[in-house]
């Protein structure tokens, strides 16, 4: 049997979006309902619970990058810093935000270190409203805004405080560019950058550093180390889809914890702080461009990467929720084709066009966006 063309079936695809739907809403439900009960008496409880919940959902996209498309993941980590902090501690992770699928090489990452379900994010506003994973985002306490400083800032200052109270490790994830990166928005940045005698970054947006400021001081008591965080991809295109057909590709992270004493307290010293981390993280992506190597040509001190092996909790949530979804839908699909019952069957094809219809949708939402952009205009107007 050919494996490769069986993964790359838009049946097996709808199958599979299918099976995320309906165990998410089910996910969905449960963290509603936990809520509702334990979150006005103990929300340390709830919390608790929605970990492992929160968890179910994010299982399936480490799935099919583990697990489907066995994309290989190389890790360069100080290794002392790796067993001693990584996973153990509160941590906020500056990622670039360059690629379809950064977000999920974190998740994978969260995966490996047993923390997925302390994983949060800042998110765009819009997204809590979508079923199964914005809903989970919103039980999980992830951070959404407007991308307007002034209706943002009790997000970054209050909820961001609450957050890093929690007793168990989160790490939240900081995409500081603020927006995907294209050749458009580069443009858009650089000129930006320039105007302010700013630095001008090649493979990276120049980031909005109010928000990292604003916040900071607010979570610096309970956050023991902010980390560099930065992907890069060999083989296919990292897309979802490539993902889903099971396309070839490898995953280049390296992480650097940075110890929070050596992040200034001075709000402008601060924002000088981020940039500089830009450029770094500017050099590092040129020289992988251009060698393959983060390390080779961008003056970085180089640590030794190792490949990962993936966890087996994401294979064992899928097989179960397969078991619990499709065993009583194969059975009513043999027995509506049997007795030849119209409406069951009518139900069956509206469920099938309906799915492959959410699958498109589900695509849409990381793909990189090749439209024109607001981007520029926006920093035009105001100093981010």
């Amino acid at each position: 049997m050919n494996f490769s063309k069986l993964k790359s079936s838009p049946i097996i695809h709808t199958l599979f979006t299918l099976k995320f739907l309906v165990s998410g809403l089910i996910v969905n439900l449960f963290q509603g309902l936990f809520c509702l009960i334990l979150w006005p008496h103990n929300k340390d409880l709830f919390r608790k619970i929605n970990y492992y919940l929160s968890a179910c959902n994010s299982y399936d996209f480490v799935f099919l990058s583990d697990w489907w498309a066995g994309v290989d993941y190389y890790f360069y980590v100080d290794k002392n810093d790796f067993n001693k902090y990584y996973g153990k501690e509160h941590g906020l992770l500056i990622v670039n935000h360059t690629f379809e699928i950064d977000w999920l090489s974190a998740w994978c990452y969260h995966d490996r270190s047993n923390i997925l379900g302390g994983c949060k994010a800042f998110a765009k506003n819009s997204l809590k409203y979508m079923p199964v994973i914005g809903w989970s985002w919103w039980f999980s306490e992830y951070l959404f805004i407007q991308r307007d400083l002034v209706k943002d800032k009790r997000t970054i200052e209050v909820n961001l405080k609450e957050l890093y109270e929690q007793k168990d490790p989160i790490w939240l994830l900081l995409y500081s560019e603020g927006t995907r990166f294209t050749e458009e928005k580069k443009e858009a940045s650089q000129t930006f950058a320039r105007s302010r005698g700013l630095p001008e970054l090649k493979h990276h947006l120049l980031p909005r550093t109010k928000g990292f400021s604003l916040g900071l001081p607010h979570i610096r008591h309970n956050l023991p180390a902010v980390y560099n965080f930065q992907v890069a991809f060999k083989g296919e295109k990292p897309t979802l889809i490539n993902l889903f057909n099971a396309r070839k590709i490898e995953a280049h992270v390296y992480m650097e914890r940075i110890p929070i004493e050596q992040i200034p307290n001075d709000e402008k010293e601060c924002d000088k702080w981020m940039y500089t981390l830009y450029e770094k993280k500017d050099k590092m992506t040129d020289s992988f461009n251009n060698t393959g190597d983060w390390f080779k040509e961008s003056g970085v001190e180089r640590v030794e990467g190792f490949k990962t092996k993936p966890k087996y909790y994401s294979l064992i949530n899928i097989i179960v929720w397969l078991v619990i979804i499709y065993v009583p839908l194969t059975k009513f699909a043999f027995s509506a084709l049997l007795t030849f019952n119209i409406l069951h069957l009518v139900l069956l094809v509206i469920l099938f066009f309906g799915v492959h219809t959410a699958l498109a949708k589900l695509r849409s939402v990381s793909e990189i966006n090749k439209a024109a952009s607001s981007y520029g205009k926006e920093n035009s107007k105001k100093s981010e």
